[in-house]
């Protein structure tokens, strides 16, 4: 068996209903001034911000392009002097070997006015080469090796 409704639920008959409904003219969403303000303002400042970094980026790119190529020119050039002065070092050493050899020492010093020694102008010494050794006996005073110490200091700064 059916059993009746005992809702209070009425029916919207406007569901049913076939006219055409007037448009609403209600605005979906308010926007007060004073927001509408601050949020400008933030846009503004957003676009700035960005528009500094996109602009500088590149600027900042290029300025450190410009940098490497600028010290790779004084890196050639120095590489380039270098060289040179490399073979210059090796020029004047050859000639530093051509002028130290004994025949160019011997040629010097007859246009000079010197001679070469003879054997009879030579003088010969003879040396005692005796096997006896002195050894200095050692102070056993400690006033007197301080002074030892401090005279030696001394004389190694040159003050002595």
């Amino acid at each position: 068996m059916l059993t009746p409704n005992r809702t209070s639920t009425a029916y919207d008959f406007d569901l049913f209903d076939v006219r055409e409904k007037p448009k609403q003219e209600k605005p979906i969403m308010e926007v007060k001034e004073g927001n509408l303000a601050v949020a400008k303002k933030g846009n503004f400042f957003a676009v700035i911000l960005v528009a500094v970094i996109v602009v500088s980026f590149p600027i900042y790119i290029l300025s450190s392009k410009v940098t490497l190529s600028e010290l790779s020119v004084s890196i050639s050039a120095a590489t380039t002097e270098l060289a040179a002065a490399e073979r210059e070092n090796m020029r004047l050493s050859a000639e530093l070997d051509n002028i130290a050899t004994l025949a160019r020492v011997e040629e010097f010093a007859l246009a000079m006015g010197m001679q070469k020694i003879t054997i009879t102008q030579g003088n010969h010494i003879t040396l005692d080469t005796g096997s006896t050794t002195e050894v200095a006996e050692i102070d056993e005073n400690p006033f007197t090796r301080m002074a030892d110490w401090f005279s030696v200091r001394l004389e190694y700064l040159g003050l002595g």
